[in-house]
């Protein structure tokens, strides 16, 4: 007997009421409804959209959809990639936003060999990724970026989440109770410490500047120096620290509590002195502060928040997706050029940081994961039944409007599980139905 829609949709909505609380479950059955609203509405036009796309020349169809099998993933770009993403929030800001141009495609050129399910970091054409996993041996690997070959491997035996940063000429790992530092070019073990915990892979930043680096945890902050390991200092005032912490000229900015009230948080990064503190109505629930040149950007109770860098006095509400009932979580925040942009399961939009005006919106559910901003093109997980009907894609949407350029759809439904790394000519991620590191972009002419 054929399963009916709305069973289909209940079934996970039971787990979720095991696993969440009763809102959480109000947001995701509106989100299925959505789902299903959408697959119902659009059928027709999907399919007529569909059979149209099959009698389009291929060349027509690689500028703007790609649906590779995962089979044929042994494809190098056409270009070796380049720029930056040292780290989670592509820099210590967490603007997500590396100042480099994705790709004119979204082809899929190569998936790692190596397992992996969590976010890469890039510098030099080099791709460093972690295989942390109680089924594998806890390895560093570093691959090309072109081809996703093997450079090296550095095995470390561990498991569980792990952070990983490009800072000052070493590649950092922390993970369980150690920080380690590794040579970029060998994976030769440069120092390790302890630190006092890690259980979340974005709470490893770093300085650039000045090679500070520092481990968040649930019981406060340990700055450490990136060149020799040595710990500059710890505080422990501020607890509960589960969004990265935001660096910018020589200031810190942390979300947490404080005897049990949240908190937004300024520390001086040169000794971690107390600068001020503001009483938050809420953590955020997904995304960390994003730092710009006068402005510290937070979801506070599902709304984009505006801060003043230097004193901490509240700016003004920016920006929320509501509904009838409140407001839907924010999950990805990037912050570049006077545009603030963000992510929810009732779509992704640009809007104006000093005003709030939204500049463009596009209903659709955005991925859990984030989002990344390139010098033309904003790029996240979405799920929209105008790209793909009934699956998540990786998309890529014009930064001034909001038009697709170019999606990769997946076979079947999975999930982005971490932010998509960006690069000039290539993003990087990892999902829920691979065990590797996928790579998208314009594959070499032979290969197309």
């Amino acid at each position: 007997m054929p399963v009916e829609p709305a069973v289909a949709v209940g079934i996970p909505l039971l787990v979720m009421v095991v696993e969440a609380s009763a809102e959480r479950v109000r947001d995701y059955w509106r989100v299925q409804q959505k789902i299903y609203k959408y697959t119902i509405e659009n059928y027709d036009m999907n399919r007529r959209s569909l059979l149209s796309v099959t009698v389009v020349g291929v060349s027509s169809l690689s500028g703007c959809l790609s649906v590779s099998p995962l089979s044929d993933s042994n494809r190098p770009f056409s270009e070796d990639p380049t720029g930056e993403w040292t780290q989670y929030g592509a820099d210590g800001a967490n603007t997500f936003s590396p100042g480099v141009s994705a790709p004119s495609r979204g082809e899929l050129a190569w998936i790692s060999e190596a397992f992996t399910r969590w976010q890469p970091v890039v510098s030099d054409g080099i791709v460093y990724m972690t295989n942390f996993d109680p089924s594998n041996d806890g390895s560093v690997i570093a691959l090309d970026a072109q081809d996703g070959s093997e450079e090296w491997r550095t095995t470390l035996n561990a498991t569980g989440d792990n952070g990983t940063v490009i800072v000052d000429d070493r590649f950092l790992i922390a993970y369980d109770a150690e920080l380690v530092a590794l040579d970029p070019q060998s994976g030769e073990q440069i120092w390790t410490e302890p630190i006092s915990g890690f259980e979340f892979s974005e709470l490893l930043v770093a300085d650039e500047a000045t090679g500070t680096v520092l481990v968040g945890s649930r019981t406060g902050i340990e700055a450490f120096s990136a060149a020799n390991g040595e710990k500059q200092w710890e505080i422990n005032m501020v607890r509960q620290i589960t969004h990265a912490p935001a660096m910018y000229d020589g200031e810190i900015f942390v979300v947490g509590y404080i005897d049990d009230t949240p908190f937004l948080v300024a520390f001086s990064l040169e000794d971690g002195s107390e600068f001020w503190r503001r009483e938050l109505e809420a953590l955020p629930e997904s995304t960390p502060p994003v730092v710009v040149q006068d402005r510290v950007f937070v979801s506070e109770n599902r709304v984009l928040v505006a801060y003043d860098k230097e004193t901490g006095d509240r700016r003004g509400e920016l920006y929320s997706f509501s509904y009838d009932e409140g407001n839907y979580e924010i999950k990805g925040i990037a912050a570049t050029d006077g545009t603030v942009y963000v992510t929810s399961e009732d779509g992704v939009a640009a809007i104006d940081s000093e005003t709030g005006t939204e500049r463009w919106r596009r209903d659709a559910i955005a991925g859990h994961s984030g989002i990344c901003v390139g010098t033309e093109t904003v790029v996240l997980p979405l799920r929209d039944p105008e790209i793909a009907p009934n699956t998540e894609t990786i998309s890529a949407l014009d930064r001034e409007s909001g038009e697709l350029r170019w999606n990769y759809s997946f076979d079947s439904s999975p999930n982005v599980m971490v932010p998509p790394v960006l690069v000039n000519g290539a993003v990087f991620f990892t999902a829920s139905n691979m065990d590797g590191l996928g790579a998208l972009g314009n594959v070499s002419a032979d290969d197309s």
